[in-house]
């Protein structure tokens, strides 16, 4: 059992890296994410937690996480989506660096492949106040297969500040079609790394938020074999 000091230590930490970052889901939950929403690691799994989720994987100069961060998450329930379903999608805003361009993706096999769902431009999170927890929604498509292991992304490139790429990863299930494909175009992964597209801070680039690059993302169409179905609500692996 942890002391009263040690809970508190890390609690104090907690809020003090929190202070510093910017934006990223509260629900669905973000994997090893520390909110109250988000699934309890086990006694010896605390020092996995998560506590830096909303800051971003990286700048146009150097890459410092994974698009998912985490390969896995905590033990717990996982979210079901039904295809067509609206989601209510909660937003923890620190900072919202008067919004950019946001995309939603879905992964069906752990983040090796993508494919948009839903697309923001420029204003995204533009009217989010700092300090809050903010409501977007997002349409799960109506074809959308059936599986258990699913990842719901959400990609962001700010407009005002550092070039950076924030992204934020949850595990769902979602209940469509037993088996099919879905298609749309793979996102754009900018401002993360030197290798990667360059989107220049709007604000002095005369209204440049990369359009090009947006324009330029690659058809995609994922396949899901059918699944061997499971009870609705599952526990992460």
């Amino acid at each position: 059992m942890k002391s009263i000091f040690s809970v508190t230590a890390v609690a104090l930490a907690a809020l003090a890296v929190m202070s510093e970052a910017h934006v990223t889901f509260r629900y669905p939950c973000p994997r090893r994410a520390a909110f109250s929403e988000c699934p309890k690691p086990k006694d010896n799994e605390w020092h996995l937690v998560d506590y830096d989720a909303n800051s971003p994987l990286g700048t146009h100069n150097s890459i410092s996480n994974p698009i998912c961060k985490w390969s896995s998450s905590f033990a717990g329930v996982r979210p079901v989506f039904k295809a067509g379903d609206t989601v209510q999608t909660k937003m923890e805003v620190d900072v919202n660096h008067r919004g950019g361009s946001c995309q939603w993706a879905l992964s069906y096999d752990n983040g090796s492949t993508w494919v948009v769902i839903q697309d923001q431009f420029q204003n995204c999170l533009a009217n989010a106040p700092a300090g809050s927890t903010y409501t977007i929604s997002v349409k799960i498509p109506a074809n959308a297969p059936t599986s258990n292991s699913v990842i719901l992304n959400w990609i962001w490139n700010n407009n005002e500040g550092n070039r950076e790429l924030y992204s934020s990863c949850a595990d769902v299930v979602i209940q469509g079609t037993n088996g099919g494909s879905l298609s749309g175009v793979a996102p754009l992964f900018a401002n993360y790394g030197p290798s990667s597209p360059f989107i220049p801070e709007k604000a002095v680039s005369n209204g440049d938020w990369g359009e090009k690059h947006f324009k330029a993302r690659k058809p995609i169409t994922v396949t899901v074999p059918p699944q061997k179905l499971k009870r609705q609500i599952v526990d992460l692996e």
